[in-house]
């Protein structure tokens, strides 16, 4: 249930935004220079079906720790630009799924391909 400290802690940048700019690097994070910071809409839901298969997921269970984790194998033949930001959604889908920390590994038929799957994807 929503409560007034949960909803303090994070509307006072929606009535402030530059507050961001202000704070954080008083708390030694840098914030880049910026023209403007604007709200979006909160509402995260989907209402068309999304489709998204991990061409391989195993779950790796570890002696004396509980649970494990989870290793999805992606194979891929060339770079494509949608791939880093598909990644990054498996990943969070598999840790809000099965509550277990996930790790990727990304297969490649060569090195060129291998390297830009190995640079973050923003």
């Amino acid at each position: 249930m929503v409560s007034s400290p949960h909803e303090a802690l994070h509307r006072i940048f929606r009535v402030d935004p530059g507050l961001f700019a202000r704070l954080l690097p008083r708390a030694g994070i840098g914030f880049p220079e910026h023209t403007t910071i604007e709200p979006l809409d909160t509402d995260l839901t989907e209402i068309r079906p999304l489709e998204r298969r991990v061409d391989s997921v195993f779950r790796v269970r570890v002696p004396g720790e509980e649970g494990g984790f989870l290793l999805a194998v992606e194979s891929q033949g060339k770079p494509d630009p949608d791939k880093h930001s598909s990644w990054t959604y498996y990943l969070a889908h598999m840790y809000a799924k099965y509550r277990l920390p996930p790790f990727l590994l990304v297969v490649c038929k060569d090195k060129a391909t291998a390297s830009w799957a190995a640079e973050p994807g923003i």
